[in-house]
Order: structure tokens, then sequence, then C-alpha cells
């Protein structure tokens, strides 16, 4: 019976933009793509732009079933296209693109030597450590991939157009995603290999100094207890001293009085001569 509904209404290009991102989504899941929806032509050729990330030891879920009798070309289709992206089932293997992590798996770890200096290493340039790490010139780097996102052309647009146009620019010069993804995963190596190198070199000054900084500390506080022993007998001979001035002036009050009294009845009314005490 033929369809009686009138034709859709022309749709804009955003929303061809949309309905290519839901469909890369669900072409990306373990569920069947949903009839009518292939994945084949020029929607395989967009997915086939983006490196998938997968698990180190993905499993496979089983397979669609199917029920006796009812192979059909519709229903081969769609086992065909529910195939995960992960891992290969009884039919042809699916395309993938390669692992993040085996972008730069065989290429060496950089590693930095301590530098022999004072200097402030935490405020080094990062192209300096990019240098040094030995990061050569990429097709296209991170900081490229970072011009295109930024381009005025598609600055203001939504993530998903920013991407198919990023795509589009780099495949047409012959460039995969992978390119500037993997100068990325470079440079961020050689990040954790410098912060590494900090890291060892603090513990290396940390169980160098700390014996000595152990031999300052005793000897600081040996230097201090002869110090204190110094000041207290300083102490000592203050409170000595004055000790003997204190009791000799009782005796000598003491004398004065004895001497004033002596001599008194002599004066003959004349002033005692005699100090008692002053």
């Amino acid at each position: 019976m033929p369809n009686q509904k009138k034709p859709p209404q022309p749709r804009s290009t955003e929303d061809i933009l949309r309905e290519m991102e839901e469909m890369a989504r669900e072409s990306g899941s373990d569920s069947p793509a949903p009839s009518g929806k292939s994945g084949g032509g020029g929607l395989k050729s967009f997915i086939d732009f983006f490196v998938k990330v997968v698990p180190d030891e993905p499993e496979a879920p089983p397979g669609p079933k199917v029920t006796p009798g009812m192979d059909t070309p519709k229903s081969k289709s769609a086992a065909t296209h529910s195939t995960p992206a992960s891992g290969p089932t009884s039919g042809a293997p699916a395309r993938s693109g390669p692992r993040v992590g085996d972008l730069v798996a065989g290429e060496p770890a950089p590693k930095f030597d301590p530098p022999q200096t004072d200097a402030d290493l935490s405020s080094r340039p990062f192209d300096e450590i990019y240098s040094e790490a030995g990061i050569t010139a990429s097709p296209c780097s991170a900081a490229d991939l970072a011009t295109l996102m930024d381009n005025p052309a598609v600055a203001n647009q939504p993530l998903s157009v920013k991407i198919i146009a990023v795509n589009l620019a780099l495949s047409a010069k012959g460039i995969g995603i992978d390119a500037p993804i993997a100068d990325a995963v470079r440079r961020d190596r050689a990040l954790d290999a410098f912060q590494a190198m900090l890291n060892d070199r603090a513990a290396a000054a940390e169980q160098r100094n700390l014996a000595r900084i152990q031999q300052l500390t005793q000897e600081t506080e040996e230097y201090l207890k002869r110090k204190q022993a110094e000041m207290d007998a300083l102490r000592s001979e203050i409170a000595e001293a004055k000790r003997q001035s204190t009791d000799f002036a009782v005796r000598r009050e003491a004398e004065e009085k004895r001497l004033a009294n002596l001599i008194a009845p002599f004066l003959e009314g004349k002033p005692n001569p005699v100090t008692v005490a002053n």
C-alpha cells in the first residue's frame, strides 16, 4: 500500500549534522542499528575519521539471535551493522581506528637528567621541555589542531560541526586525526617525564640533606647547652657578688654602730663622725 504521508520539509544543515552525530553514536554502540539506517557509505567514512578508544581486553558481546528460516537479506544487513567495533564476530571484522594507547607505543619514553643548576625549574617553558624530549614536527600538531578549532569560520559553531570541519580539513591534506592526537600524547609523556625528574630530584635532595640537617641540629643543641652553661655561670657570678655585698653591708652596719657608740661619750655634744648604714 503506497505511503499517503506528505513528503518531509527540507531539513537544515544543522539538522543533518545533528542526525549524522546521532548516527555516529548509534553505530559505535553495542545495540543493532535501527532499521533503515545503514552503517556504510558516507556515514562510515565520517566515523572512520575518529580514533576509537577501546579497553585493553574488550569482551565481545554475543551476536544477535537469528531465528531459523528468517535469514532474509534485511536480517543479514542488520546483523552486519550490529557488529561491535571492539572485535570481530562470525562475520567480517568491523573496521576500527587505532587505539590511542598504541599511537606512540613503539617510541621510547622521554627521559630528563636533573640539570646542575639552582634555577627555578617549575617555570621552565613548555617549548623547551618538548624540545629536550625530542618531539619533532608533526604533520598536524596539537597546536595546529587548536588553530583549526579556533578558526573564525567554525569558532561559533557547535562542537559537532567543528569536529566534522576539522576532520574534513585534515582529510583534504591527507592527514588523519591520529596525527594531532599522537602529538598531544607525546607532549603529555614529555610533561610526565619532566615531572618524574623533578620528583626524583626532590627525593634525592631530601635524602642527601636530611643527614646533614640532623648533624647540624645535634651540633646546635650541643652549642646551646654550652652557651647555656656559660650564661648560668655568669648569672651565678653576679648573684654571688651581690650576696657578698649584702652580707658585708649587714656586718658593716653592726660594726659602725659599735664604733659610733664607742666614741659618742667623748664628743661633748658634737655630731658623731661615724656614719652608720650610710
